[in-house]
């Protein structure tokens, strides 16, 4: 949101009507000008417009760590509960793909609930109910307003995460570019 945000005071002649969704473009039923998803999802004949990476780490509510030495390593991110966004199909990273990609094994006394929602764990790790995996392009703001801090120095690097799309219908035109682009920058 901040990223919009900004776009509004750079772009205020351009209108911007955000609409959320956990169905890959292929199975939306409204029509759209630009979409952005996760790679790895269904695009149909959707025209992709760019690709944008993204860092992937543990992040918390301050006061979740507040007795202990900070930044805690991988192994020790067990010792809290990880709470975890689970979509069908699982095409966003989770627990288990997070510590395969660090070199880190799942601890097999890792407790983690699941939610439908990336917000709901968002909110959940606000309050201090555990350690969540967070999109830097996603936790930016919430960890410079001082609601969550990085738990851990580790984080995976992943190329080419988010992939903005264009209506397979629709010209890719100036104000269509400066979106996409505005909306891409780190």
């Amino acid at each position: 949101m901040p990223r919009l945000s900004r776009f509004h005071e750079q772009h205020p002649d351009i209108e911007v009507r955000v609409v959320s969704a956990l169905a890959p473009l292929t199975q939306t039923p409204e029509a759209f000008d630009v979409a952005i998803q996760t790679t790895g999802r269904p695009s149909g004949a959707a025209r992709l417009v760019f690709t944008a990476s993204d860092e992937v780490f543990p992040v918390c509510a301050p006061g979740l760590l507040a007795e202990m030495p900070r930044p805690i390593p991988p192994a020790d991110l067990s010792a809290f509960l990880l709470l975890s966004h689970r979509v069908l199909p699982q095409d966003w990273m989770d627990w288990p793909e997070w510590f395969d990609a660090i070199g880190w094994r799942l601890p097999q006394d890792a407790r983690i609930v699941h939610f439908d929602s990336f917000p709901l764990v968002l909110q959940a790790a606000v309050a201090g109910q555990g350690i969540a995996l967070g999109w830097r392009r996603t936790v930016t703001g919430l960890i410079d307003e001082g609601k969550l801090i990085r738990a851990s120095r580790r984080q995976f690097d992943g190329p080419r995460k988010f992939r903005s799309f264009a209506a397979h219908d629709g010209a890719i035109t100036p104000k269509l570019k400066r979106f996409s682009i505005g909306c891409g920058r780190s």
